[in-house]
C-alpha cells in the first residue's frame, strides 16, 4: 500500500511535539512517499489559541522549503495549514495560497459561525440545534474553493449529546456539499487515539462517528485518512491502520493524494 499523510502537526502549535524534520525522518522510516504538513494556522489579528503564533508562519514555511530540497530524492513534501473557514477571512485564505506559497488548506472547523453571526467553539456547543450552523459554515467553506479537504467533518459529535435528527441533518448538509464540490472528507485517525467515552446514546469514540460515515458511504464522496498526528511516533501507527480497515469495511476506498 502506498503510504501518505496530509494531516501533520508540529510543536509550533504548542500542543504537539517534534520539529518538521523529526516528522520527515519518521515518514521515511515508515515508508511514506508523501508528507503534507498542516499545523494549526494563525490569524494575524486574533488569537483563537492552540495554534502557531503568526510570527512563526514564515519560518514554518521556509523550514519546509529547506527540507523539501534536502530530502528531494527521498520524499515529496507539501506546505499546508489546518484552519477554520470563517467568511470574513476569505482574503486571508487567498493570500496564504498565493503570496505565502501555501500548497493547500485543510478545513479544521474548530470555530464556526452561527446564523446570528456569533463565532462559536465547536467544543463548547451548548445545543445540538447549533450543529446546523456548524454544518452550514463547513458547507460554505467547501463552496469557497479554498480547501482541499475537511478535517474530522464529524467533530461536532464530540459534545455530550445523542445522535438525533439534527445530527443527521448536519451530516446531510456536509455530505451533500462534499459531493457537489468534490471536496474530500477526512476520516480522522486521531479520534481513535482518544479513549471511548460514555454518551447519552452509549459508549463510543467522540469521532469518527459510525452513523455519519455510514451515511457518507452511501454518497459518491471522496475520503482520505488523516493521521492528525501531534507526535512523530503517531504519524503512521495502529490508529492509522485501523482507520483504513474501518473505511474498507464501510466500502470506501480512500484517496492517497490531496494534490
Amino acid at each position: 500500500m502506498i503510504r501518505t499523510n496530509f494531516h501533520t502537526h508540529v510543536k509550533r502549535c504548542r500542543h504537539a511535539g517534534g520539529s518538521e524534520e523529526d516528522y520527515v525522518k519518521e515518514a521515511l522510516s515508515k515508508g511514506l512517499s508523501q508528507l503534507g504538513f498542516s499545523d494549526h494556522a494563525p490569524f494575524e489579528e486574533i488569537d483563537f489559541g492552540m495554534r502557531m503564533p503568526f510570527c512563526e508562519l514564515r519560518d514554518y514555511l521556509s523550514t519546509i522549503n529547506a527540507l523539501t530540497k534536502k530530502y528531494q530524492a527521498d520524499i515529496i513534501l507539501w506546505k499546508g495549514l489546518e484552519i477554520e473557514y470563517l467568511p470574513e477571512y476569505c482574503d486571508y485564505y487567498e493570500e496564504l495560497l498565493t503570496n505565502w506559497g501555501v500548497d493547500y488548506l485543510l478545513m479544521g472547523e474548530h470555530y464556526y459561525k452561527t446564523a446570528q453571526g456569533e463565532t462559536i467553539n465547536i467544543y463548547n456547543t451548548p445545543s445540538p440545534t447549533l450543529y446546523l450552523d456548524y454544518a452550514n459554515t463547513v458547507a460554505a467553506g467547501m463552496r469557497s474553493g479554498y480547501f482541499k479537504a475537511v478535517a474530522h467533518p464529524d467533530i461536532y459529535m464530540i459534545n455530550p449529546f445523542a445522535w438525533d435528527s439534527t445530527c443527521q441533518k448536519a451530516a446531510d448538509i456536509i455530505i451533500d456539499a462534499a459531493t457537489a464540490t468534490n471536496t474530500i472528507l477526512e476520516y480522522n485517525a486521531n479520534g481513535f487515539r482518544r479513549e471511548q467515552k460514555q454518551f447519552p446514546d452509549g459508549v463510543r469514540y467522540q469521532y469518527p462517528h459510525n452513523t455519519f460515515w455510514q451515511m457518507a458511504a452511501q454518497a459518491p464522496i471522496q475520503t482520505i485518512v488523516g493521521s492528525d498526528c501531534h507526535d512523530p511516533s503517531k504519524l503512521w501507527d495502529e490508529a492509522v491502520e485501523y482507520s483504513y480497515q474501518q473505511l474498507h469495511d464501510l466500502g470506501l476506498t480512500p484517496v492517497i493524494e490531496l494534490l
